[in-house]
This record gives structure tokens, sequence and C-alpha cells, in this order.
């Protein structure tokens, strides 16, 4: 029986229906104890009292609850109230993919966006173990200012397989037995679930394979008359060519969908992780306006690799140059802070110049690091927390630390500068940064890695770090805030639409506006502009840029109180491939950024196809300062076949106003 409004499951008060699937009714509610808005699941009609289906619906949530991802459906709680068992999960606005495609086909940009962004939660839930078995457009959520979201987790497994029950909007075939079963939804599933075979993480890259084709398509790509007919499609025939259905792709991503869409779970993308590499060198190669080589195939059995690693954090000294000057490079040394395996990057300096924070994944998952400038050992602030904590920022005072954490539910958390007397000062945001008072924090409701793919609207809102309260500052998009130092105005960078490539700085006043006239215009040309970041004097935006061909560091001259633009853009070059995300420390005598250092190398090696082995070392056969494809894995007498191996990320730091040094 369908819940009435004002009806009250534990601390959850109904506020109106949302809908009804198979095995339930899903409703808007309002936690009472945190007053906040969440949607809440219950299992309704002959599926309360079924074992089978209360299994079902716990073994969900569990799933959810093991993973803490942008891209996955957040769980809040899971209950039972008088008989009725309920899950609670984040409320989102916005619609199924399954509602956008009644539409027609995606332009192909953003059918690439969503498809990293679903690559990414795909990765995230398969690193933990858990396969979906059910990816489907039904099961995937279009936010209006946010993420993304994978749904469903009702057919999601870890190893060994439990039994499954009814399922989802779609025909879907519910599991009978441990052998030969079939289960997933009709036109969807993976040929090996088809044949009741067992299925991995690769069955889900084949699905994500069946969601991309009609997002690029606006058709299923298996689809007959009968659910056994489909079947009986997916086991035995190719879908028709991509070419032939969709106009203007970008070279390169119909073949990343016939990699997804191969009959052998063996000559798929053997990670979403890597599925997510390739739609992102894909991306970031068509927004650059370079064309990238289709690679061919692998055909050896041990699959090739490609790989690539983003370069560390790093910092360099700066002399202070604030007097108008000619444009032209400013001059800086630079000195390395980090050299550790992986990525490092969202550098942070302390106001004095003497710690720095960053992010790094040396742990596992991404942590907060603390480093003295010049020190070796860094401090791991984060630990306790084994899910995400992102973009640390230093309270004016140096004595506080603001950050993005997944851990309970996700949120902005503040800590003390060493990790003590940690508390959670909001559920929502991204990117904090301080007012100078310490009295507000500045977020975003969007995260951003990537200036170039984004086209979610995120607005910028002010929290208070006693109480949490919050009050709106922009109605437009607007990502990345900087409070500058004297607290007139919030910086940021915005994409001006979602077809345009655009990506500007502007400032608004920091008592927020919604009238756009008073949003002031920093950047306004081509290029893009990212990661602002004030001086302390106020007087300069430092930001990252691709106007000077590659990205790297710039800075315009401004007017803290009006955000008016008082001289045109001029460059600090780095001794990097790109560089991004500036901070500087209080007396602008350093700033610390990331460095992308990016190289590949194809390698080759001896393989017995036979015993699936190495028979001997690698031998270097080409290096690159770029992005290597797939290599041709070819099988001559013992085999052979290619991998790569990248070069790591490294942190660097000037030490004072002299040349700047050219050498990597």
């Amino acid at each position: 029986m369908p819940l009435s409004v004002s009806a009250r499951l534990g601390p959850y008060e109904i506020l109106a229906p949302l809908g009804a699937g198979g095995m339930g009714e899903v409703y808007r509610a309002r936690d009472t104890r945190l007053d906040r808005q969440v949607a809440v699941k219950v299992l309704s009609g002959k599926h309360a009292g079924s074992p089978e289906a209360v299994s079902r619906f716990e073994r969900e949530a569990k799933a959810i609850a093991a993973l803490s991802h942008p891209n996955i459906l957040a769980l809040h709680d899971f209950g039972e109230a008088d008989g009725t068992f309920y899950v609670v999960t984040e409320l989102l606005e916005g619609e199924t993919l399954r509602s956008r495609l009644t539409l027609g086909a995606l332009p192909a940009r953003k059918a690439v966006e969503y498809a990293l962004q679903l690559a990414h939660g795909l990765a995230a839930a398969h690193e933990k173990g858990i396969v979906h078995r059910d990816l489907k457009p039904d099961n995937i959520f279009l936010g209006k200012a946010g993420p993304l979201k994978i749904l469903d987790f009702g057919l999601a497994r870890h190893d060994p397989p439990v039994a499954d029950g009814e399922g989802s909007h779609s025909p879907t075939i519910a599991r009978v037995t441990d052998a030969g079963t079939v289960l997933g939804t009709v036109g969807y599933m993976s040929p090996e679930q088809v044949r009741g075979r067992a299925a991995d993480h690769r069955s889900d890259i084949f699905s994500f394979g069946c969601v991309l084709y009609e997002m690029l398509s606006g058709r299923r790509a298996f689809r007959a008359d009968s659910a056994v007919e489909t079947m009986a499609a997916i086991a035995r025939e190719e879908p028709a060519e991509l070419s032939e259905v969709a106009l203007a792709l970008p070279p390169g991503l119909a073949r990343i969908v016939r990699h997804c869409l191969e009959k052998d779970p063996e000559e798929r993308f053997q990670s979403a992780r890597d599925l997510g590499f390739d739609l992102l060198s894909l991306s970031s190669d068509s927004a650059s306006g370079r064309t990238p080589v289709p690679a061919p195939r692998a055909r050896a059995r041990w699959p090739a690799a490609v790989l690539a690693a983003l370069s560390v954090a790093g910092a360099f000294a700066l002399g202070r140059l604030t007097a108008p000057r000619p444009a032209g490079a400013l001059r800086a040394t630079f000195a390395q802070l980090t050299d550790e395996p992986g990525v490092e990057g969202s550098p942070r300096l302390s106001p004095d110049g003497g710690s720095l924070l960053y992010v790094s994944e040396a742990a596992g998952n991404s942590d907060i690091y603390l480093l003295r400038v010049g020190g070796h050992n860094p401090l791991n602030l984060t630990k306790a927390c084994d899910k995400e904590d992102t973009a640390p920022a230093f309270s004016p005072d140096g004595a506080q630390i603001a950050y993005r954490s997944e851990c309970d539910g996700g949120g902005i958390f503040t800590m003390g500068s060493t990790g003590e007397s940690l508390r959670r000062v909001t559920d929502f945001g991204h990117d904090p940064s301080w007012s100078p008072d310490g009295h507000e924090i500045a977020v975003a409701e969007e995260r951003v890695s990537d200036p170039y793919h984004r086209y979610q609207v995120s607005a910028l809102w002010a929290v208070k770090v006693t109480d949490g309260s919050k009050r709106l500052l922009t109605k437009g998009d607007a990502v990345q805030p900087s409070w500058s130092p004297h607290g007139h105005r919030i910086a940021f960078w915005h994409a001006r639409d979602e077809r345009a490539s655009q990506r500007d700085l502007a400032t608004v006043p920091a008592s927020g506006s919604s009238d756009e006239s008073a949003v002031a215009a920093a950047t306004d040309d081509a290029a893009v502009d990212w990661s602002p970041a004030w001086s302390s004097d106020g007087r300069h935006l430092y930001f990252a840029s691709d106007r000077g061909g590659t990205m790297n560091l710039w800075r315009v001259a401004i007017d803290e109180t009006t955000g008016r633009v008082l001289r045109q853009p001029e460059p600090l070059t780095t001794p990097s491939l790109a560089a991004e995300r500036p901070s500087l420390s209080r007396d602008g005598r350093l700033v610390a950024y990331a460095s992308a250092s990016l190289r590949s190398s194809l390698q080759r090696v001896a393989f017995d196809e036979r015993r699936g082995v190495a028979t001997g070392a690698p031998t270097e056969i080409w290096s690159s300062s770029g992005m290597l494809g797939e290599p041709d894995a070819t099988a001559t007498g013992t085999g052979s076949s290619c991998v790569t191996r990248p070069d790591r990320w490294r942190i660097w730091l000037p030490s004072g106003p002299t040349a700047a040094a050219t050498g990597a």
C-alpha cells in the first residue's frame, strides 16, 4: 500500500511520491534529524513479505554502502519500520538517461562526457569487487546540477554469486540457478550473460558499450521483435556500424564502442579504468584539435596495455611582481618538491609558505598529505578515512584545513593543521576557499577534474564554518572559487554554454548576487582558463590557461574591489608540459602548482601464448612525451606483445626572481 504524505518511517517524514518500479516505490522525504531532503525507497506489494525480495533489497543497500564515489548514488541509511523495509539515498534532481534518449541521440561531445563519468563510477565499483550486471539507460541518472549517477545495484554481486529475484522497468531475466544462470536486461546483457555463463566486470563493459552506442546513435545496439531474438543477436550478430547511423563522430570513438562490444570478454577492455583512459585520450585530443590515430585491436591473449601518468604537484619561488610592466614571461626559478610514485595534485601552500598540502593515492585511495617545503617525510592527515579526501585549503591563519571528503555521506570537513579536531561543516560542496576572516567557506556544487569536458551548471555557496548555514553567491555556472585577500570578491571560472569550449574567469561580489550584471569578466576569449588564485595583495589573478598553446600559468591584473581588468594577461612560463592549480603564499614569494609531466614508452617482450607467460625482459622500441595509443600485439613465432610504461608526476618549486628555467 502506497505511503501517504506526512507518514513516518523512523526519522523520515514522507513529503511526496517520486515514482514506482517493479519492487517498490520511491518518495521524497525529510530527514527530521538533519533537516535535509532525501529519497526513500520502500518494498511494496507482494515483495514486502518475500524473504527473497528483502534479501535482494538488503544486498542492494550493502552494495551501494560499500561504494563512495561522485558517480554512484550515495546511500544514507537502511532500516525497517512496522514491517516496511526501506533504503535512504541522496535526493537527485534531473532525469534518467532513458528519459533523455527519448529526444534522440546525444551530441558526440556530450555522450563522451557522460561516458567518462560512467567509466569512473564503474571503475570504483569494480575495484571494490562489485559487478553491476544490469547497466542500462534506466539506471543512469543525469543530474541538473551535479554529476552523472549510477543507480540500482539490485543485481550487483560480490564474488561468489548470490541469488537474484525480480528486476527493473525493462524486461529482465531473473536468476534461477547457480549453473546456467541468465540475468540482466534484454538488449544490454553481455553474450556471457545470455549464455548463462559467469559474468565478471567485463560484462559491465559490454553493457557500457550498448549504452554508449545508444547515446551516439539514438537506437539500441541490439533489438529484435522478441526477447529471445534479441538475446540471439547479442550472442551472434554485430550491431550496425556507428558510421552508418550516427554522423560526424570523432575519429576513434566508434573503435572504442566496438572494443566494448567484443563477443569474447578477453577481447574487450580489461578494466573500466583503461576504458576511461581511452575516452579521456580521445576527448583531450578532440578538445585540443588533434586527430587521434585509431589503434589496431590487440590479437594476443595477453592484452597490450597503455598507461599514462600525470605529474605531481610542484612549487616555485616568485618575486613580487606587482608594478605595471610590458607583457612577457615573468621570471622565476624552480625547484622540485615531491617525487613519489603515482599522481600527486591539488597543492595548497600554507600562508607562511613553509608547508604544502597535496592529494595523493600513495596509500590506496585519495588522501591529504602535509609536507614541509624542502622536507622529505609527508604526513598523511586523512588516513583514518578509507574513502576519497580531496581539495585541501589552509585557513587564513594556517591553523585549520578545509577539504572535501566522501566519508560519512560526503561534504566539506575541517580539521586542525596536523589532522586533529575533525568535523563536518556541510554535506555538499567541492573546492573550498576560506574568507579572509575565516568565518565562511566558499564552495562549488560541482567537482572539477578536467576543464575541457564539463557541462553541468554549478552554483557557488558561502557556508558559515560555525553552524553550516549557507547563502547563495551565484545564479549562473561557477566552479573552483577563490576568495580575494581583502574579502571584496570571489573569483571562479565557468563554461559559457553547453556547446562551446570557451572557459573563462570571472568574479562576483562576496556578498553574492543573483543579478548576472554583478558578475565581472576577468577573461573573455577562446582560450580555456581555469584554476584561479588571487595574489596576496589582491592585484592579480593567477590561473592556468592553454592560451599559449600548452596548459601553463598566467596572471591578469585586476581591481579587487570592482573586478575590472587593468591589463591583458601575461604568462608565467614553467618547465612543465602542463601546469595547473596555482596556490600562492601570503607574501607572494612562492606559488605551488601541479605539473603534468606525461611520458609514455612502447616496449616489446617475448611471450609464450600457450603458457601465458613472458619469456624475456621488455625492451623499449619507442618513447614519447605524449600519449601512446593501443599497440598492435601481433603474435609471431613465440608470441609477442607490447606494453607501455609512464614516467611519474613530479612537483616543482622556484626559489627566487632569476631567469626562468627551461629544462624539465
